[in-house]
């Protein structure tokens, strides 16, 4: 495992632990305990802990970030929440209506020597975001989410603004909970992941400055319950890049893949 590998890895987990008791990028967060949300009350565990292996498909050249293994953990208070990579509050709950703080992981960046083609650059590290999350739902047309978060490590400094829709639908014992966002990250954001700085700047590898972009995402996850206690998760997200990422001469593909597969144990 890398250094940035366990990084990530240990950050999840404190993530985690660290959340207020009572969160990019590929396990079932915020889609799948908003599932069991819809559920009866008193059939809803408030604590879920698990395991999942997610792949990601990283837009850099010459980079393969392999399959992950990491920790599965979800708790749902009259308040707090942890969902996945992001933890929050609820400070204000009425009517299908929630508002509150939020803080997440951000999983983008590289480690420059996995890739020839990144060799002499610096690292770009994750990240903690952390800013207000709003979110609105109706039984009958879905959940519409707002977010707007920042850099809290100062890696990046950047912004990013999420606008979000889910949906919810039961087949063949299984739950599906697509999900379409709309992810706008300003030019920081975008630079710091995506830009060439002038002094790692080589032939066949010239500096480049990110714009603020705009990316659109889909994912799907489906939940299948395997006992009273345990439950199947599976998840697929697919983004688009635009125009402002490919155009970097480190970025080799238009799209960015994410699957996870995962089991929990749910609890009170």
């Amino acid at each position: 495992m890398t250094p940035r590998a366990a990084a990530l890895l240990l950050t999840c987990c404190a993530l985690a632990f660290a959340a207020p008791s009572g969160a990019a990028d590929g396990a079932p967060d915020d889609d799948a305990a908003r599932a069991e949300a819809d559920d009866d009350a008193g059939d809803t565990p408030r604590w879920t802990i698990g395991a999942m292996a997610i792949h990601r498909d990283p837009p850099y050249r010459g980079y393969d970030e392999g399959l992950w293994a990491v920790p599965l953990l979800r708790f749902e208070g009259e308040r707090a929440y942890i969902r996945g990579l992001r933890g929050g509050v609820r400070l204000v709950e009425r009517d299908g209506f929630e508002f509150g703080p939020v803080a997440q992981l951000r999983f983008d960046g590289y480690d420059a020597g996995e890739s020839d083609f990144l060799a002499g650059m610096d690292d770009r590290e994750f990240s903690i975001d952390g800013g207000l999350a709003a979110a609105y739902r109706n039984d009958r047309v879905g959940q519409f989410d707002l977010s707007v978060v920042t850099d809290l490590l100062d890696r990046s400094g950047g912004t990013e603004v999420e606008l979000g829709y889910t949906a919810l639908f039961r087949a063949a014992g299984f739950t599906f909970i697509p999900n379409l966002a709309l992810k706008w990250q300003d030019d920081e954001l975008v630079d710091y992941y995506y830009g060439v700085r002038d002094d790692e700047a080589l032939p066949g590898r010239p500096a480049y400055r990110g714009d603020a972009a705009l990316v659109p995402e889909l994912s799907v996850t489906a939940m299948r319950p395997l006992s009273p206690r345990w439950t199947l998760y599976a998840r697929v997200g697919h983004a688009w890049l635009p125009s402002e990422i490919t155009d970097s001469p480190i970025v080799d593909d238009d799209a960015r893949t994410t699957f996870a597969v995962g089991v929990g144990y749910g609890f009170d």
